[in-house]
């Protein structure tokens, strides 16, 4: 690596919250409107496995992606089940990429 490359922010340029949600509707208010399952499991309609916010997880309760794949261990969720904020509020969904590329081509014009 070259001691004068700029650092990743992050490994990744998009993050869409529909990869990790189940299929379900939602009530006026936003909620997911979810059914359990006979062990009282939360599910959505196809029955898999969700949890409070509408987030397919596992049986450990990490939230999967549609693939099976962890995609935020069970220990990251807040008290209400919910993803961490920055992936929440839309920020990553752009392509941070060209936003980088203008940053640093505005502080290389200062």
């Amino acid at each position: 690596m070259l001691s004068d490359e700029i650092p990743k922010i992050f490994p990744f340029t998009k993050f869409n919250p529909k990869n990790i949600t189940g299929n379900f509707e939602m009530d006026p208010l936003g909620n997911p409107i979810l059914d359990r399952d006979k062990h009282g499991n939360l599910i959505d309609r196809d029955g898999k496995l969700v949890n409070s916010k509408g987030y397919l997880i596992d049986k450990h309760g990490n939230v999967i992606n549609r693939n099976g794949m962890i995609t935020f261990a069970r220990e990251l969720l807040d008290n209400e089940q919910d993803i961490p904020k920055v992936f929440r509020t839309g920020l990553l969904k752009s392509d941070t990429a060209s936003s980088l590329s203008r940053l640093m081509s505005e502080i290389g014009k200062n």
